[in-house]
């Protein structure tokens, strides 16, 4: 193809005009790519006597979205503090791990596809946990652990020094009158935990709220709880323990002898008799009787008191003692944890049980299942639970017998009699047996040695004109089986 002259020239502009867009141009250094794994989830804490349990579950991908993860190990930091008014500021990661602790490492499974790059050694388990499983550590608080560290006290400490500046230089102003009163006490000691995840290039990431702990006086626990069921739930109830709070405000019970807002019903009272003079004595402002007669007495009368006024309205007011709230209850199953891995406890309710009662609708016939309650008091918005009571262990077994059949009906005809009878409706039943006796009297025994299935049966054993007694029990599947009440019985003759 020949282009004309003008063509040519176009072309050639075009290729000028995109010749400077094809160049590369050399531009500042762009930063690495960092790929930083997403903080720990579901994190818990939770102290059970003088045992601080984390657990968290480890992270699928990196807080830019992509997956999986890029974490080697997880860091955990830990620090004895003594709070203060006004609190303090909450430290950086940096300045947090300067301070304190790293009480353990946990090194995490790389992913299956980076997993088989990885030379392995023969019959050597990798108990390492993979990302997305839960993770659990615990720490026993012993003597050592109690002595606090302060990382404010130097700016604590210039922060008085400006205040104090700050009151000479406003000296000359009137003081400020504010109501006497008792200042506020810190709280107690409080061991602090950061969780950090720590990526293969030693990038580090935190959950945005440390966790934290009182360490106090852990209280009572109570005695082993007492284990009732039936077929369906298994009830279990556990006496108060010693030195347990209390609310400060109980509702009075309807018919209560005294209390705020008790409604009392109006009693008649009945006015005393006048006393009867004595002989000679004088009565004072009444006429003397007549020669012969006798001195009236009055009646007693009966009043009834308008009924009582009821008590005001309580005062708005702002309470000067915030009083901690009433103790609660955590309960556990106690199971067997696996060789070398550990289990962060978990309650079986959801919220902290308020009342000495827990209904578990696990029952499972055959199945031994092991419980544990623990006491639990708020210290300082903290949480803090006694040690585990002493375990109570229970088999379920299904003593539990059918309900009586109902409806049965038996007709006799030539040569039998056949029976039909309402069927149950539990789960676990087996048959019914069916019971034959001579009328009148005579002891009533089953005419098959097993169960039949099904709500009706034909007799073809009766001998004709004689009159039976029939009554049917249902059994069930148990083992030893469970047999119910007699049904009602019923006559019947076969022709």
């Amino acid at each position: 193809m020949i282009l004309s002259r003008r063509s040519t020239t176009l072309f050639v502009i075009s290729l000028a005009m995109l010749a400077p867009l094809g160049c590369g141009k050399k531009g500042p250094p762009l930063a690495p790519f960092v790929r930083v794994p997403s903080p720990m989830t579901d994190l818990v804490i939770q102290r059970i006597g003088d045992t601080v349990w984390v657990g968290f579950s480890l992270p699928t991908q990196n807080q830019d979205g992509t997956q999986p993860a890029d974490l080697e190990r997880v860091d955990i930091y830990a620090m004895t503090v003594q709070p203060h008014i006004p609190a303090d500021r909450m430290l950086e990661l940096e300045e947090f791990q300067d301070d304190a602790t790293l009480v353990t490492s946990i090194e995490v499974a790389p992913p299956p596809a980076m997993a088989a790059e990885e030379p392995v050694e023969p019959d050597a388990p990798d108990l390492r946990p993979l990302q997305g499983f839960p993770i659990a550590f615990s720490e026993v608080m012993t003597a050592a652990l109690l002595v606090p560290v302060d990382p404010w006290e130097e700016e604590r400490r210039r922060r008085e020094r400006d205040e104090a500046r700050e009151k000479e230089e406003d000296g000359s102003k009137e003081p400020v009158k504010v109501p006497l009163m008792t200042p506020p006490l810190p709280g107690p000691l409080e061991r602090r935990y950061a969780v950090v995840g720590v990526s293969g290039e030693g990038h580090e990431s935190e959950s945005v709220m440390r966790i934290a702990v009182p360490l106090v006086t852990p209280p009572h626990a109570p005695l082993a709880p007492v284990v009732t069921y039936d077929e369906e739930v298994a009830t279990i109830v556990w006496e108060l323990p010693v030195g347990v709070r209390r609310s400060v405000q109980i509702t009075a019970a309807p018919g209560a002898v005294s209390g705020v807002g008790t409604v009392t019903q109006p009693t008649p009272v009945t006015a005393p008799a006048a006393a009867s003079p004595a002989v000679g004595a004088p009565v004072v402002g009444a006429l003397p009787p007549p020669p012969g007669t006798s001195p009236v007495v009055p009646e007693p009368v009966s009043v009834t008191p308008p009924p009582p006024v009821p008590p005001p309205p309580p005062l708005a007011s702002t309470p000067i003692v915030d009083w901690p709230p009433a103790s609660r209850y955590d309960l556990f199953e106690i199971v067997e944890a696996d060789e070398g891995s550990l289990v962060m406890p978990r309650p079986l309710n959801l919220l902290p049980l308020p009342d000495p009662t827990y209904p578990d609708k696990r029952v499972e016939f055959g199945v031994e299942r092991c419980f544990a309650v623990v006491t639990l008091d708020v210290v300082s918005e903290l949480d803090v639970r006694s040690d585990f009571s002493a375990p109570t262990c229970v088999t379920f077994l299904d003593t539990f017998a059918p309900v009586a059949p109902t409806g049965l009906n038996a007709v006799g005809s030539e040569g039998a009699v056949s029976l039909s009878w309402e069927p149950n409706e539990e789960e676990d039943l087996a048959g019914y047996l069916v019971l034959r006796g001579v009328a009148p009297g005579e002891t009533l025994l089953p005419l098959t040695a097993e169960p039949v299935r099904e709500s009706t049966y034909r007799d073809s054993t009766a001998v004709p004109g004689v009159r039976y007694v029939y009554t049917v029990q249902a059994v069930d599947d148990a083992v030893p089986p469970n047999i119910s009440l007699a049904s009602e019985t019923f006559d019947a003759t076969a022709r």
